[in-house]
């Protein structure tokens, strides 16, 4: 049985100043570098390996998923927003 998961970014320098960021891409903070890092530690603590990863274009969300997962090849998708 397939199964779908969902991962938001880590936090951003403007999530930190508590401004809309929209499609500007504003970069990841050393607590979102360690969110992305620990949400991958616990994936794969779990067992969780994936057949297929999809990312946003936006560099926010690139990174979090190269840092949770590095070495997962995946696909940029301009329509997934």
């Amino acid at each position: 049985m397939s199964k779908l998961y969902f991962m938001r970014h880590g936090q951003t320098l403007f999530n930190l100043l508590r401004r809309k960021q929209g499609w500007c891409d504003s970069p990841l903070t050393e607590l979102g570098i360690e969110q992305a890092k620990t949400v991958g530690a616990t994936l794969r603590g779990r067992g969780l390996t994936f057949d297929h990863a999809y990312s946003s274009t936006s560099e926010r969300a690139c990174d979090t998923l190269e840092l949770a997962f590095p070495g997962q090849p995946y696909e940029r998708v301009k329509g997934l927003k």
